[in-house]
């Protein structure tokens, strides 16, 4: 069983020079291939290590299409992805391996993360359904933890995944409609429908989890138009103009508590930033941009 390893890196080479260590130092076999894909970052990034293969996009192509350039490099039997801030603490080729023959069923799973302070990290999440988007993220957070703690199907994140070569093959890879938000539930969703499972492999690992810098806001925005996108992709979308509807709802109620309420409570930037988030999601949603 041959195994690769992708990184992507983006002006982070600081912690991508960090990843590459950790793999190597804790390599417990052989890595048979291993793929930095560099974003066309602004500040060089030099590789000296050997053996260590650097591709360099001409242009900025985002985290997805950047994965799927190392994915097309790459032809192993696993394929360990790391994100740049991410790293295994222990030796992990040989537990990967053995967990794979173990479960043939399994098509993708996580190393089971932690964070600067050691303490667990979040690896996985229930398959994702409409009420993440009825409920809005932080009260679906609520709903998550109480009343869905043994979900019936789970996706893994690709800070630390590993993939089988037989899945990359039916699925195709990162479906690039999406930017860096959902490309890992998508994937998952996709080899689940194709009768594979989904599994945690007990090998610890690193995440710091910075992030991409942008608002709240912003952000919110994204996660509504790349979720709605991957619910309907996947047929757990039912009776949109309902479903729109409760949404909308929602939303509105929430504008008017952040602009009285929240005169109170919030600093004018943070008001504003989600006074932003839900008047442009409600634009969006009558206008049928989502």
């Amino acid at each position: 069983m041959t195994v690769g390893i992708i990184t992507t890196n983006y002006n982070t080479m600081e912690m991508t020079s960090r990843c590459i260590d950790h793999c190597l130092r804790y390599a417990d076999d052989k890595i048979d291939q291993f793929t930095v894909v560099d974003d066309c970052s602004t500040e060089l990034f030099e590789n000296k290590f050997k053996d260590v293969q650097l591709l360099r996009n001409p242009q900025n192509l985002g985290l997805v299409k950047s994965l799927n350039k190392g994915l097309n490099a790459t032809d192993t039997d696993l394929v360990i992805l790391f994100d740049s801030d991410a790293w295994p603490l222990e030796e992990y080729i040989l537990k990967t391996k053995a967990f794979f023959q173990a479960n043939p069923t399994i098509g993708i799973a996580a190393y089971s993360t932690e964070n600067a302070e050691g303490n667990p990290a979040v690896a996985f999440e229930p398959e994702p359904d409409a009420m993440s988007v009825i409920l809005g993220q932080k009260l679906h957070g609520y709903y998550q933890k109480y009343f869905n703690r043994t979900p019936k199907q789970i996706t893994v994140y690709t800070c630390a995944m590993v993939i089988r070569k037989e899945v990359l093959h039916q699925v195709g890879g990162f479906d690039e409609n999406y930017d860096w938000l959902e490309l890992d539930h998508d994937i998952c969703m996709s080899a689940i429908r194709k009768g594979w499972g989904i599994g945690l492999i007990p090998v610890r690992a690193f995440h710091k989890g910075s992030g991409t810098p942008q608002k709240v806001g912003r952000r919110v925005i994204r996660f509504y138009q790349n979720r709605i996108k991957l619910l309907k992709k996947f047929g757990k979308y039912p009776a949109r103009p309902l479903l729109n509807s409760l949404i909308v709802s929602r939303l509105a109620v929430e504008y008017l508590a952040i602009n009285t309420l929240g005169r109170i409570k919030m600093s004018d930037e943070v008001r504003a930033d989600k006074s932003y988030s839900r008047s442009s999601l409600i634009g969006m949603f009558f206008t049928g941009k989502i």
